[in-house]
């Protein structure tokens, strides 16, 4: 009998390890997708903008947002619904279902995607007239049938995120991004060329969106999905798929719509109430420009944790349907424990180096780097902030409790809008307003996702999650501190923050290890870990 205990011990021990293995690869293939994506899209948007100017970047937007609400509308939460309806149906032995949903899925949010395509192709000139832009018509009608192409997307990549495959995923993404650059500032180029107008190019710049996804679609649609044999698929009525999917994914868009609708409220809030202590409308606008600019360095880091966010759905959705709450409560702590390891020092960075930051990328503005280093200071700590809403929201999303970050959400969107109109209308904090607001927001839904999660008994390694890597994370910015100006000195600004980044992460890897917040199991989980582990003597 204790021989058959301990066997069963040590499977456990060894089905924890692989899972935990598989979420972080999942990870790292998304987390570097991610960050390919984002450096080839701004490989496009920069010279597109020099290439159109202000009235033809003016008819791309226009169309892009449009496309943007269509997308969110007929697509949010449906990769996670599918991912985590099929790696529940796994978990519960059932792949005939999980087959099943897939193709539900695919018949009805293929028709939805058609019928959004059809309807925005036929009413582009009434669409753009509607927000004031008819010149952007034909960018609406070029960017229509990407609403078709995603849709199936969406779909097959959920299926796959499911199956703990996210290879897909991310390859798709990177050809959606290429086929974009390649193809939109190309036909713009020769769309000007030809005498077209500014905004008549935008429309070529656009349809590379369409192409970008068709290349994506095609080879999600190509790409050879897992075929098994089981059971459970025909109990499955279509309606009760259906019923199921929306429960999971409305709630999910819900939660989307309320960041959009914040952060368009937000904006409006800021420009309003810098005018009313008295800045002209130029003036509130570069400041807003300014603050901007500083939120785009602030959500780098979120590459890396959204991806380690869908990595950890299908894993924690299987456990769960096969009751392993031990495997569960180790997958939460792992991801939370990763979020925690990766933001916590790019938080401290930003505080410290953040000038440095700016002016290596923004080089050619120095009054606006000038103006966003305190923003970025300020931002800092809602780095953690950001990376645990992420986790959380994905944690209580695995478990079926859906609702709950729309409301946490919510409450965030509401205390951001209070703290950005009281700070912003003093004249002495002004700008500085907009990114308290943001800090105090997702503290606030952080703090009320932990609850929850205590609430439904999925509780928190404190010690391991936050103090340890936040310990290394202090002495790593002790550490900077104590450098900081001989460095500078010595090798000037660039070079110096270069120097301070490197000396600084090397800094934090060995900290992290002496204060025990990286032990040996989740150094194996890295890519090369086992060698990792020997150099450092780690047992």
């Amino acid at each position: 009998m204790n021989g058959e205990k301990g066997l069963m011990v040590a499977g456990g021990v060894v089905a924890v390890a692989k899972r935990r293995s598989s979420f972080v690869e999942g990870a790292l293939i998304l987390g570097v997708s991610g960050v390919v994506t984002r450096l080839i899209g701004a490989f496009f948007k920069i010279p597109l903008g020099n290439l159109l100017g202000g009235s033809g970047m003016g008819a791309f937007t226009v169309a892009y947002q449009i496309y943007s609400a269509l997308f969110l509308l007929s697509t949010a939460g449906l990769p996670v619904a599918i991912s985590k309806m099929v790696a529940e149906a796994r978990g519960r032995g059932c792949p005939g279902e999980g087959k099943r949903i897939f193709r539900v899925a695919l018949g009805t949010f293929s028709l939805v995607g058609l019928l959004l395509s059809a309807g925005l192709w036929v009413a582009s000139p009434q669409v753009a007239a509607l927000v004031g832009s008819p010149q952007a018509a034909p960018a609406v009608r070029a960017v229509a049938p990407s609403l078709f192409l995603v849709s199936i997307a969406a779909v097959i990549r959920g299926y796959h995120q499911g199956l703990g495959d996210m290879v897909p995923t991310a390859v798709s993404q990177v050809l959606e991004a290429v086929g974009k650059l390649v193809v939109g500032y190309g036909a713009a180029v020769i769309l000007l060329n030809r005498g077209c107008s500014p905004a008549q190019a935008s429309a070529g710049a656009i349809g590379g969106v369409t192409v970008g996804s068709l290349l994506g679609c095609l080879y999600l649609l190509l790409h050879p999905r897992e075929e098994e044999e089981g059971i459970g698929g025909r109990g499955l009525s279509v309606g009760r798929c259906l019923v199921r999917l929306l429960a999971i994914s409305l709630p999910v868009m819900a939660g989307s719509l309320v960041l959009s609708l914040s952060n368009l409220m937000d904006m409006a809030i800021v420009m309003n109430r810098l005018q009313d202590i008295g800045f002209s409308q130029q003036a509130s606008g570069g400041l807003y420009g300014t603050y901007n600019m500083v939120t785009t360095l602030f959500h780098l880091p979120q590459t890396l944790i959204t991806a380690l966010g869908v990595s950890l759905i299908p894993p924690l959705s299987g456990a769960l349907s096969r009751k392993n709450r031990m495997l569960a409560r180790r997958l939460s702590d792992s991801a939370l424990e990763f979020a925690a390891l990766l933001s916590l020092p790019a938080g401290v960075g930003f505080c410290l180096l953040g000038r440095p930051l700016l002016e290596l990328i923004y080089f050619a503005r120095p009054q606006d780097c000038a103006l966003g280093a305190p923003l970025l200071v300020i931002l800092g700590p809602g780095v953690f902030f950001v990376a645990m809403t992420t986790m959380t929201n994905a944690i209580l999303q695995a478990m079926g409790r859906v609702r709950t970050p729309v409301y946490t959400l919510a409450a965030g969107a509401l205390c951001k809008l209070g703290v950005t109109y009281v700070l912003t209308g003093k004249p002495t904090v002004h700008i500085g307003g907009a990114p308290w607001g943001t800090v105090c927001c997702y503290g606030l839904i952080t703090l009320l996702n932990l609850r929850a999660l205590y609430r439904a008994g999925m509780g928190v390694s404190w010690d391991k999650v936050f103090f340890r890597p936040a310990l290394a994370a202090g002495l790593m910015g002790a550490f900077l501190v104590f450098l900081r100006l001989p460095v500078e000195g010595a090798l000037g600004p660039r070079w110096g923050f270069a120097a301070l980044t490197l000396s600084g992460a090397a800094f934090y890897g060995l900290m992290l290890l002496a204060v025990g917040a990286l032990p040996r199991e989740d150094i194996l989980l890295l890519p090369g870990g086992k060698n990792l582990a020997k150099v450092l003597r780690l047992k």
